[in-house]
C-alpha cells in the first residue's frame, strides 16, 4: 500500500514533530475554511477557536507526541497552520489571538 504518511518515530518528542503538525494543520485549515458554514459576521477568533476543536483530537491522533504537550503548544500549531496556508495574513491572526507568532 502506497505510505499516505510519514510514520512518527517511536519516542518521538512534540518538539520534533512540529513542523509536521504545522503543515497538517495548514491543510486542514484550507479544507475548513471551504467547508464549515460559521454564522454570518463571526471574527476570525471564532473561526479559529471552531477549527481548533475541530482538529485537536486528529492532532492527537495523528501525532501521538501530542497528546501529553501542553494547550499553548496546540495553540501554537493551529495559529502556526492558519499562517502557513497562506490564507490568513499573520497580523491578523497576531491581533486577534492576542499572541505573538514566532518566526
Amino acid at each position: 500500500m502506497w505510505p499516505f504518511r510519514k510514520r512518527i518515530p517511536a519516542g518521538a518528542s512534540a518538539v520534533e514533530i512540529i513542523d509536521e503538525a504545522i503543515d497538517f494543520a495548514a491543510q486542514r485549515w484550507l479544507s475548513f475554511s471551504l467547508s464549515v458554514a460559521v454564522p454570518p459576521g463571526a471574527g476570525l477568533r471564532y473561526r479559529i477557536g471552531l477549527f481548533a476543536r475541530s482538529i485537536e483530537s486528529s492532532l492527537h491522533r495523528r501525532f501521538p507526541p501530542l497528546t501529553t504537550a501542553p494547550a499553548e503548544v496546540i495553540v501554537l500549531i493551529v495559529a502556526k497552520g492558519v499562517e502557513r496556508s497562506g490564507a490568513v495574513p499573520r497580523g491578523d491572526i497576531e491581533r486577534e489571538l492576542g499572541i505573538l507568532l514566532p518566526p
